[in-house]
C-alpha cells in the first residue's frame, strides 16, 4: 500500500475520534466544525472531479475523474480530515493558551477522600 493512503486513513481516523470527542463534551463547536470540514472537503473533491484539471490529479493509480463516488467522498473526508490536522498542529505549535485543545473522551471521575463513614 502506498504511504498517501495510509496517512489519509490515519487523519480520518484521528479526526473521527476527536469528532467522537467532542460529541460526548457536548462541544457543539467542535461538532460542528469537524463536520463542516467533512462536508466541505466532500463537496470540493466533487466538484475538482467534475473539471477539466480531474485527469490531471492522481490519487493512487488513477486520476480523480476516474474513480468512483465512494473514493471521491474519502478522499474528501481525508481531504478535511487532513486540514483540520494541520490546523491542529499550527494552532497547538503557536498557542501559549491551550485554546487548540481537544476535550478528553473519557473524563476522569475525581477521587473522594476517605473519611471515617468508609470505615468498618
Amino acid at each position: 500500500m502506498e504511504f498517501v493512503p495510509v496517512v489519509a486513513m490515519a487523519a480520518l481516523t484521528l479526526k473521527l475520534m476527536d469528532f467522537v470527542r467532542y460529541l460526548k463534551a457536548g462541544d457543539s463547536n467542535g461538532v460542528i466544525t469537524q463536520f463542516a470540514a467533512w462536508v466541505i472537503g466532500v463537496v470540493v473533491t466533487v466538484l475538482v472531479a467534475q473539471t477539466d484539471w480531474a485527469d490531471g490529479i492522481s490519487v493512487g493509480d488513477m486520476t480523480l475523474g476516474t474513480i468512483n463516488i465512494w473514493s471521491l467522498i474519502f478522499v474528501g473526508l481525508a481531504a478535511g480530515s487532513t486540514a483540520s490536522v494541520v490546523k491542529d498542529v499550527g494552532y497547538k505549535a503557536l498557542d501559549n493558551n491551550n485554546t487548540a485543545a481537544i476535550p478528553t473522551l473519557l473524563s476522569r471521575s475525581p477521587r473522594r477522600p476517605v473519611g471515617p463513614e468508609d470505615v468498618g
